[in-house]
């Protein structure tokens, strides 16, 4: 899942850290990103590696509570200036 504004993306996860392998049974599966006001698309979809099926079902969208954390894996902030050329930081 992706949210961009703009040309910019403000958060991504596609659950590398956590990959779902092997043949499984039925099982939920979360990605929790924070969607700032602003944001211009939300992007979600499913990447098979290999072969096999995948099946998706009751996908959905809830707004949850600050008290659940983000599993956000990106966004470093590109800067408009070139920061600490001297390295003193």
């Amino acid at each position: 899942m992706r949210v961009d504004k703009e040309s910019k993306q403000l958060a991504f996860d596609n659950m590398q850290d956590r990959s779902i392998k092997g043949t499984t049974d039925w099982k939920q599966y979360d990605v929790v990103l924070d969607v700032p006001q602003g944001a211009t698309g939300i992007f979600f979809g499913v990447l098979l590696s290999g072969t096999g099926t995948v099946w998706l079902s009751q996908a959905k969208f809830e707004i949850v509570g600050p008290n659940v954390l983000t599993t956000n894996k990106v966004v470093q902030s590109r800067q408009d200036e070139p920061m600490n050329l001297g390295f003193e930081d």
